[in-house]
């Protein structure tokens, strides 16, 4: 058999007698089994029958192949019986079970053998061909190509280096383009260099500077098994083009046309990562449909400009911003503001729902079902057609039908300018569509506008970031990195070789040592160029804790003083999952939540969540959390087993406490049994410090608390009561230690029309409306792709109209949150930094198995026991929590407490009835948590502290 490319493969003829009947001669070259670890050693588990071992490559990508043998390219003799040495069995746990063979290689022979197709091929005893696989060859790679110097575009006065890492690369040429993007040099490498496998490229600042480029790579890939030319944008790209088509040069250092006004004087003192509080947002949702951002700026970087500082005028939600920096708020969150692949960023080529309804008819080549709505409304604006269709029918499905009637990627959801943007294409560029001008450097500018407008009103910035996989691999347009180093970058099956997709998409290897780079080159580039002050990790169970951790030095290492950046206390967090190939540890120790503890990266808390709200509804329906009714006010599908209610409304409280210590493993309580335990007991608490747990009741996945809550609740209660459930799952959150985290708009009781996963769902289901004129409940049923096995269940819901919240609901809602962040920022006893200082002062009452059902209290002293003093002006805090739709009477036995001064001015009328009798009696509203403190006199008094400790 000959394979030369996809040429016709010639078979020889099978007339050998021991012919090997399981070779298949029409597809020899089977999976991709074989594992080049080291410069001498291949993990291989062939089959038990061979004889004989050997690795085989062609630089042309040439061999014949049949059941008699092989001819062709060079042969690299591999010895059976070899070993692996400590280091190699812990890098490759996963095959290190594998058989072992040894082999003699050298820089030099694999440098020629990674540029082309790599085999390993098994003979029986007579010579015939048992079986040939590809060779995956990321670890020898590894092992004699690393480059540690900056990659990219380099600026070193008035020469323009780039460098481009490529090993397999068997010529690379650089290209430039003008600004209408007609070619106009050919730049060749001035260097390779053999030890590194890195491309050099120069130029002059005249020549090069906002020049437009691309690669022009020829490479060996596995896809195709071609030898392959083509051109690629360039993986450290820190500009682009329009929908990414050309890198560009441009200097982020010295360039002071790129930098707002006093952009280098920006230095950002952080806080303590315990004092930190969360708000997530995504750029679109925060302006697309905000009617006081002028129209060129909405969806854009540039709404957040609109602060009302400056000269500029205020927006709706940079005032509701300020509102909440100003009652505590730290860190707006920013879903991937990365250069994404889904949406395009010429506006022309885009149907966005301002635009008229006949714009949707000719995207959707007027199909039978949308054809009545398009004789209806004509050139109205999509979004008033909408609006109508939900005033008809809260559950219509007319609204979801032009994103679901042709399938996702041929509906409106393809066209509009909507995505959450967990779909990377460069990671170091900023993504266009979020500019008013794409094409080129006003993205950097407008996003440096916004940093520095959002530092002007006392809010820092964390952007959201995935690196754990890439939206495309393999030949297509949108794969850079496989296109640049194929086979590297990726994760792929270890016997197939097939890409690894567990994260939804072509996952990425960060146990490889240039993808670890990347990762860590990346983050750093954000805080140096962009003053980023935290950084948020998609799937971070995906990469290694010695990723996170190398991570955490790299960001230390960047100084106010010589960088402009306090990179020691950039916070980190992530989602530390733990499933897919990697899961339990397979490849490597996984960055994922009971991993972490020690490090000071925050997980998120899924925890204490479900005891809160209970978990999704998309995954357990109506079964009820602590807040929401279980056990207290069963909802129509309960059922009648008390017993069990109570067993799991139990189990909640205990969830939610070791929440509210920061959900720490060593925290000593008494559980719901009385048994004396830890916070680490039943899978509860993994964190050894209170930053490392993120405190969330929802965020951009899965159901908004608001949607959740009424799948859960009673069909009859009342809305006054449904917005008490929200005020009081929020508090929870607010209250405890740890870092809290809030998606933005629960803090007004947002809603998604119980779109269950709104990626892709554009402006209408994930609108926000800081006027709280408009409420997005019962805005028809959500698209089909990850709701339609729910829509009778959602109909059910969404015409319920006590659901629905009026105007002076979201204001409450609004101005309550607002009050608990006050009282959290009223006293650093809400934010302790250690664990020993939590296990010490925070006890909770009401524990064990006679414990008042629906209660939760909570205590954090100040007092002598606690050691030093940390609030001058009190001996301690209790907060207690009543689930109950009844006002409850608890016994503290703590005397001297007074109702907190925010709360006893703040706006919920109802907490201010909540009182403490002279012997220390907690008499609770319903549905209500509260503060109490007990002032301190003069000096340090006494107060109740952990008797667990």
């Amino acid at each position: 058999m000959k394979l030369i490319g996809s040429a016709v493969l010639l078979i020889a003829l099978l007339t050998a007698c021991d012919q090997q009947p399981d070779f298949n001669t029409d597809d020899p070259i089977a999976g991709a089994s074989a594992h080049w670890i080291s410069s001498d050693r291949v993990i291989w588990n062939t089959t038990e029958s061979a004889a004989t071992y050997e690795l085989r490559f062609s630089e042309t990508a040439e061999f014949e192949i049949s059941s008699d043998g092989i001819s062709g390219g060079e042969v690299i003799t591999l010895q059976s019986e070899a070993e692996l040495d400590a280091t190699q069995a812990d890098t490759y746990r996963h095959i290190n079970g594998w058989p072992v063979y040894s082999l003699e290689s050298d820089r030099e022979l694999v440098q020629r053998a990674v540029r082309g197709l790599v085999i390993a091929a098994s003979y029986d005893a007579n010579g015939n061909v048992v079986e040939v696989t590809r060779v995956q060859t990321p670890g020898v790679i590894d092992e004699f190509f690393r480059y540690d110097g900056t990659l990219g575009p380099v600026y070193n006065g008035d020469e323009i280096t780039l460098n481009v890492w490529a090993p397999t690369a068997q010529e690379l040429t650089l290209k430039t383009y003008n600004s209408d993007k007609e070619h106009q040099l050919n730049i060749e490498a001035d260097s390779y260099d053999s030890e590194t496998g890195l491309w050099q490229f120069s130029g002059s600042v005249g020549d090069l500077d906002r020049a437009f480029y691309r690669l022009d790579i020829q490479v060996f890939h596995h896809e195709n098994m071609e030898i392959n030319n083509y051109e690629v944008t360039d993986p450290y790209s820190v500009s682009l083009s329009t929908d990414s088509y050309f890198s560009q040069f441009a200097d982020l250092y010295t360039d002071d046309s790129l930098k707002p006004s006093g952009w280098d004087s920006i230095r950002k003192e952080l806080p303590r990562a315990t004092d930190i509080t969360l708000y997530e947002a995504h750029v679109r949702d925060f302006s697309a449909l905000d009617h006081s951002v002028p129209y060129e700026h909405r969806g854009t970087f540039m709404a957040f400009t609109h602060h009302g500082k400056n000269g500029n005028e205020l927006s709706n939600g940079m005032a509701h911003l300020i509102a909440l920096q100003e009652a505590g708020l730290t860190h707006l969150h920013l879903l991937p503001v990365n250069d994404i692949t889904t949406v395009i960023e010429n506006r022309e080529r885009r149907v966005d729902i301002d635009q008229p309804y006949s714009d949707l008819c000719e995207l959707m080549d007027y199909q039978d079902e949308l054809q009545p709505y398009c004789d209806r409304f004509g050139d109205m604006p999509i979004v008033d057609a909408f609006a109508e269709l939900a005033a008809e029918d809260p559950a219509t499905e007319s609204i979801q039908l032009p994103y679901s009637l042709r399938g996702r990627f041929n509906s409106i959801a393809n066209y509009d300018g909507f995505n959450w943007g967990y779909d990377p294409f460069h990671f170091n560029a900023i993504e266009g569509s979020y500019s008013t001008d794409p094409d080129g450097v006003q993205r950097i500018i407008e996003f440096r506008e916004m940093v520095k407008a959002l530092d002007e009103i006392g809010l820092k910035l964390v952007v959201d970031v995935v690196y754990n996989h890439t939206s495309a691999h393999g030949l297509a347009r949108t794969s850079v990195l496989d296109r640049v180093v194929p086979g590297y970058y990726q994760r792929y099956d270890v016997i197939t070789g097939e890409i690894e997709t567990s994260t939804c998409c072509p996952n990425t290897a960060a146990e490889h040592y240039m993808k670890e780079r990347l990762i860590i080159d990346s983050v750093v580039f954000w805080a140096k160029h962009y003053k980023v002050d935290s950084f948020r990790f998609d799937l971070m169970g995906h990469h290694p804790r010695y990723v996170m951790e190398r991570l955490q030095d790299a960001l230390a290492e960047l100084t106010l003083e010589e960088h402009g950046v306090d990179g020691a206390n950039i916070y980190i967090y992530g989602e530390g999952w733990n499933f897919g190939e990697v899961a339990d540890n397979r490849i490597f120790d996984q960055a994922t939540q009971f991993e972490m503890n020690g490090t000071g990266i925050g997980n998120f808390n899924d925890r204490s969540r479900d005891g809160i709200r209970g978990r999704n509804f998309t995954d357990t329906g109506r079964f009820q959390g602590f807040t929401s009714g279980q056990y207290l006010f069963p909802n129509e599908e309960a059922g009648s087993d008390r017993e069990s209610q109570l067993a799991d409304l139990l189990f909640q409280a205990d969830q939610i406490r070791v929440g509210m210590t920061g959900n720490l493993r060593s925290y000593p309580f008494v559980n719901r049994e009385g048994s004396a335990v830890v916070g680490f007991d039943d899978m509860i608490g993994f964190a050894d410090l209170p930053q490392e747990s993120v405190n969330y009741i929802d965020k951009h996945d899965n159901e908004t608390l608001w949607d959740n809550t009424q799948t859960k609740l009673p069909l009859d209660m009342s809305t006054d009561d449904r917005v008490r459930v929200q005020m009081l799952s929020n508090s929870f959150i607010i209250y405890g230690q740890g870092v809290p985290f809030f998606q933005m708009g629960s803090d007004f009781l947002r809603s998604k029309s119980l779109d269950r996963n709104s990626f892709d769902s554009g402006d209408w289901f994930n609108q926000v409306d800081f006027t709280m004129e408009t409420h997005n409940w019962g805005r028809g049923l959500p698209p089909a792709w990850d709701n339609r096995n729910n829509w009778d269940r959602q109909a059910e819901f969404l015409r319920n109209d006590l659901s629905r919240p009026d105007k002076h609901h979201m204001e409450l809602a609004h101005e309550v949150f607002k009050d608990q962040l006050r009282v959290r920022y009223s006293s650093p006893l809400f934010r302790l930094e250690t664990a020993e200082e939590v296990n010490r002062r925070v006890m909770f009452h009401n524990t064990g198995p006679d414990q008042q059902p629906g209660i939760i209290a909570m205590t954090v002293s100040d007092g002598r026991c606690a050691g030093n003093q940390l609030d001058a002006d009190l001996d301690g805090i209790l907060i207690v929590f009543n689930s109950h739709i009844e006002e409850q009477e608890f016994e503290t036995g703590i005397t001297g407490l007074e109702l907190h001064p925010i709360l006893l001015n703040g706006a919920d009328d109802v907490v201010k009835s909540a009182r403490v009798s002279e012997s220390g009696t907690v008499s609770l509203p319903p549905l209500t948590s509260a503060v109490f403190i007990q002032k301190s006199i003069g000096h340090q008094g006494e107060f109740v502290c952990n008797e667990s400790e």
